[in-house]
């Protein structure tokens, strides 16, 4: 019986589906839909699913869907009528934001801030004042409040946030302003302040409820959409279920996610980060820097001793915040499809222009007519220049030679080889400077780490990148183009709570300490056995800082009932955490605790992979061709090999070519790689 994971890229959709008796992995890639990405969804499906019976008939994870449909709708401001309603006084929160500038920003007289989600027009005030202690000062006007949703429901309103002052500590004034939106306008959706986001910092907090106001109608309506498609496609609903991937790499229920889409913002490229943690367990590497170059974009996230990098904190767009727990994952605009051009200093530039999936690369032949880093490979040989995708699409290397002539060459003075390979230098180095940031200055060792590489380009460029950064190892897994619909299948299920709790670590009341903790541990585990019937652990951790920092470090705190004694044992946690991401600790300065979390984590059967035989391995090398090297400025003929006929104990010698349906992996001279039992690249630099 099968498992799926689906993932709805930028450029391409990805299905992976395992037997779970066998191990047999299956996989399919299809051009996105953009019009309606659900049938890419269901035509990706197709491609490896005969039968929808042959689907596992358990309750969780038959099929785990990752999807870029949350975050394109606040990326590309395709937005319902959303409103915002706020304390009196509040209604300009979102033109004010923060005081600070982009870098690029810094000295530009007319560069403006991004215009607010939810213009003024819609943007609401009501009586209603609570202090920072928590203290009703001024009462909700419950008149004033049906009279104002009325007047939304009169408009057409979609969805509302609601977000009043200091309601992180007291939230009966929005649980109030709820209970009258439901029951005048129950058409509606809504979203609070205290239920999205229960923290300290108003802006960000009402910044992240206004998104999740936002993507709630469309994140719904997909949703619900998906699920009438997979029934349409004979997938029953008693056998099939749902999940979605959320940011922080975990799964959810797709009827949690369409109540707090939020979290489903980046669910994609979680996928990726967690089966890089489930190959490290499979082959022993527990310290990786995960790369994922896809059509559009080039990703970086780091996992350490088995852990991916966590953070609460990201952006859709420069100065519109949202803080959900998330996997670390850094993004520049630089994948397959990313476009080479001239600037007007004639200085050769590479993205964050993409061609996407429509048209696409030149060599596509569907229209597009901007050169690529995907039109720079194939004229410097490294792609198969009769077909990708194993047969499926073809390609016309001399349509991606004329752009590359006609758009950089020729105004540049260079022949096209030299241009292209300045497309991919240009292109390599923007991308080493992202691996740089997330590992190199955030306090990690590369010399420490491997580099996994996935996404249709990264093999491509991971053997390059992984020796400039200092690792010495390179990992590629087996379908890299589809890692991250695989890796889906590897995710537990997962739900996050937070509270605000603001107190120096020397003042703090441990029976409310401890009554919270286990006030957020009986929601968390009744939330989750409403859609989970396993076995489930629970993680303990909390916002510190020193007294007179603006912003916090999570840090893990241990379980059960606390006692005074445990308060020096994540002071040491936050101090040693601290020096790992700054270079330095105050032992002896105040600690002030923010705010408490909890996650709970419902374990899902991982996935069962096959083991390769010795009898299985038929040398796998189909031919030579051509090839350009940087190192040597210059062609040299390359063994090409078929990934499918490599079995374990197979050592290649660089230079070589690798080829598969999914992706291409480019060994240099110095370069070594050899194949596990599972079928991974094992490359030493």
């Amino acid at each position: 019986m099968l498992r799926l994971g689906v993932d709805v890229g930028g450029t391409f959709t990805d299905v992976a589906a395992i037997d779970d008796e066998t191990g047999e992995l299956l996989v399919a890639k299809t051009a996105t839909t953009p019009h309606d990405h659900i049938d890419g969804v269901l035509g990706a499906i197709g491609k490896v699913v005969v039968d929808p019976r042959h689907v596992a008939s358990v309750r969780h994870g038959t099929i785990v869907h990752g999807t870029t449909v949350v975050t394109n709708v606040i990326v590309q401001r395709r937005l319902p009528k959303v409103a915002l309603i706020t304390t009196r006084g509040f209604r300009d929160i979102l033109e004010i934001t923060r005081s600070n500038r982009p870098i690029w920003g810094l000295y530009d007289i007319q560069w403006d801030k991004p215009r607010p989600l939810v213009p003024r027009s819609m943007r609401f005030e009501v009586a209603e004042r609570i202090d920072h202690k928590g203290r009703v000062v001024i009462p909700l006007d419950k008149e004033e409040a049906v009279q104002l949703v009325r007047h939304l429901k009169g408009i057409g309103t979609e969805s509302i946030a609601v977000s009043f002052l200091f309601s992180h500590i007291n939230s009966i004034h929005e649980q109030q302003m709820k209970s009258i939106i439901e029951q005048e306008y129950p058409e509606s959706y809504v979203s609070t302040s205290s239920e999205v986001n229960p923290q300290i910092r108003e802006y960000e907090r009402t910044s992240t409820a206004v998104i999740d106001a936002c993507v709630k109608p469309v994140a719904d309506r997909y949703f619900r959409s998906l699920e009438d498609g997979l029934t349409k496609a004979g997938y029953k609903a008693e056998q099939t279920s749902l999940l979605i991937m959320r940011s922080s790499g975990g799964v959810m229920t797709s009827r949690s996610a369409s109540e707090t889409p939020v979290y489903t913002v980046e669910s994609g490229p979680a996928g990726g980060t967690i089966g890089s943690v489930f190959v490290g367990e499979l082959t022993g590497l527990n310290n990786l820097i995960a790369i994922d170059m896809g059509g559009t974009t080039f990703k970086v996230s780091v996992v350490d001793r088995g852990v991916p990098r966590y953070k609460t904190y990201g952006e859709v767009e420069w100065g519109i915040p949202f803080r959900i727990p998330m996997i670390d994952i850094s993004e520049i605009g630089a994948g397959g499809g990313s476009i080479g051009w001239v600037d007007q200093g004639g200085l050769l530039r590479v993205g964050p222009q993409s061609a996407q999936a429509v048209p696409g690369p030149v060599c596509y032949g569907q229209g597009g007519t901007e050169p690529t880093i995907t039109d720079a490979n194939l004229v410097l040989g490294r792609l198969d220049p009769i077909s990708l995708l194993g047969g499926e699409m073809r390609i016309d290397k001399e349509a991606a030679e004329r752009a590359i002539s006609q758009k950089i060459a020729k105004p540049l003075g260079m022949d096209i080889v030299e241009a292209a390979s300045g497309i991919i230098e240009i292109s390599n180095a923007n991308m080493l400077v992202s691996m740089r940031v997330s590992s190199v200055e955030r306090g990690y060792d590369p010399r420490d780490f491997a580099t996994i590489a996935y996404g249709g380009a990264g093999p491509m460029v991971a053997t390059t990148l992984a020796r400039e950064l200092g690792c010495k190892r390179v990992l590629i897994p087996p379908h890299p183009g589809i890692f991250s619909a695989i890796g889906m299948l590897a995710a537990d299920l997962r739900l996050d709570y937070m509270q605000s709790f603001t107190s120096l670590l020397t003042e703090i009341d441990m029976d409310k300490m401890n009554q919270i903790f286990s006030h957020m541990e009986e929601n968390a585990a009744s939330q989750l056995r409403r859609d989970f019937a396993g076995d489930y652990g629970l993680v303990r951790s909390a916002d510190l800082r020193y007294l007179g920092q603006n912003y916090e470090v999570n840090t893990h705190v241990p379980g059960g009932n606390l006692v005074d004694k445990d308060l020096a044992t994540v002071a040491n946690s936050f101090n040693e955490e601290h020096r790992r991401l700054y270079g330095h600790a105050k032992p002896d300065h105040p600690l002030e605790m923010i705010s408490l979390r909890v996650t709970i984590i419902g374990f899902i059967k991982r996935p069962k992979m096959r083991a390769l035989s010795p009898q299985e391995d038929h040398g796998g090398l189909k031919g030579r061709r051509d090839i350009f090297f940087a190192k040597t400025k210059g062609f040299m003929e390359t063994s090409i090999y078929e990934r499918s006929r490599l079995g374990p104990g197979r050592r290649i010698p660089g230079p070589a070519i690798i080829e598969e349906m999914s992706s291409t992996t480019i060994l240099n001279s110095d370069d070594t790689a050899a194949v596990d039992q599972h079928g991974n690249l094992v490359i030493d630099l």
